[in-house]
């Protein structure tokens, strides 16, 4: 009873009203169950990794669901791939990362997979959301001032519309011209 009432509490900061609140409890508790912490722990690592991916829609109950699933699948799928916690890549995200995502326009999906590279290296949690904070920014504006330089060694960072590049297309453009 405590713990439910934590996640309420935590539900509510985060913006959520009581009939969602109630809605969002299962998702809640299939996401501590998969991370192996408690509910109040699990209700404040998700609604905290979904609003600094800018994914909490307060005024849309259903697709804010939606998008907590979907968070929570990502980060237990990222958990089972990869040698970090649940917990660890939580606070990848609402370390520097989430922000950082979002602002390139990266997915939840894109950004965890780097996350998780970074974790089979031994780059976790706060680390590794500082550091794919820095790759973003440092890669963005690296590529700005030397496009003729990233151009000649056949590197895309942004397509033919802007937007940043897959990161892994990135990535892969970097290991053929290094």
């Amino acid at each position: 009873a405590e713990q439910a009432a934590e996640s309420f509490f935590f539900l509510a900061s985060a913006g959520l009203d009581a009939q969602a609140s109630i809605k969002a409890m299962p998702t809640v508790a299939k996401f501590a169950q998969a991370g192996m912490f408690d509910m109040a722990l699990a209700t404040d690592l998700l609604t905290d990794a979904q609003s600094a991916l800018g994914l909490t829609i307060r005024d849309d109950a259903i697709k804010n669901m939606e998008n907590m699933a979907r968070v929570s699948n990502v980060l237990v799928k990222a958990n089972t791939l990869a040698n970090a916690s649940v917990e660890q890549f939580s606070t990848s995200l609402t370390t520097k990362a989430g922000a950082a995502l979002r602002a390139v326009g990266k997915d939840v999906e894109e950004g965890v997979a780097v996350l998780a590279a970074f974790a089979d290296q031994g780059i976790k949690g706060e680390l590794a959301g500082t550091q794919l904070s820095i790759v973003l920014r440092d890669l963005t504006t690296k590529a700005i001032r030397n496009e003729g330089a990233f151009r000649r060694m056949g590197i895309e960072v942004f397509d033919s519309a802007g937007d940043m590049a897959n990161l892994g297309d990135i990535i892969g453009d970097l290991e053929t011209a290094l």
